[in-house]
């Protein structure tokens, strides 16, 4: 479908989820995160013609304003504070209480294998469950997860923006992993496994 095609309830859908995107990167900032968003529709109408439909408008939309994050942080020169006690707090004892006292898996929290991960990596349900699950981690979890995996920032700049330390970088990434992969094996291949 063309850009300029798009109905007005199409563009509503993919405008909240350009402004969660944004919201999650600059929390502080929610005027901001919405000034982005505009300009990415702008710049994506100015530049219709680009678009060919071979990837979903949704993930064009989502590049551009990626682009836009990235000079964002690129430019800016600091960022307050991301983490706030009482999340990690939240955080460390939900990990913990995913183990015994021997430290294995509980039961219920134990991972079951992948059926076919290749498969399921290709199917747009799969990245709209994992949508869900980005967004339902921590917020600061989510932050410095995205600014890694998805806006590939380096770790350095993400320890200089987030005002972490390389060690607290690296256990954010291990506990966004974690909670990714319990939120996938909730909702994705247990699920699966079931159909």
């Amino acid at each position: 479908m063309p850009l300029t095609h798009i109905s007005a309830e199409e563009l509503a859908n993919v405008r909240r989820n350009l402004l969660r995107f944004a919201n999650i990167q600059l929390p502080y900032d929610t005027d901001f995160a919405e000034d982005l968003v505009q300009e990415t529709l702008l710049s994506a109408y100015k530049s219709a013609d680009k678009f060919r439909g071979e990837a979903r408008l949704t993930s064009w939309l989502i590049s551009i304003l990626k682009n836009k994050l990235i000079d964002h942080f690129r430019q800016q020169s600091s960022q307050k504070a991301v983490f706030v006690a009482p999340a990690e707090e939240q955080m460390d004892d939900w990990f913990e209480s995913c183990f015994a006292e021997d430290g294995h898996w509980t039961v219920e929290d134990r991972p079951s294998p992948w059926q076919n991960p290749e498969q399921s990596l290709n199917t747009k349900e799969f990245y709209d469950v994992l949508q869900v699950c980005l967004y339902g981690l921590p917020e600061n979890l989510s932050r410095v997860f995205m600014m890694s995996e998805i806006l590939g920032l380096e770790s350095n700049e993400i320890i200089q923006q987030c005002h972490i330390t390389r060690a607290n970088f690296h256990t954010t990434m291990h506990r966004a992993r974690e909670g990714l992969r319990q939120c996938l094996q909730i909702k994705w291949f247990n699920h699966k496994e079931l159909v």
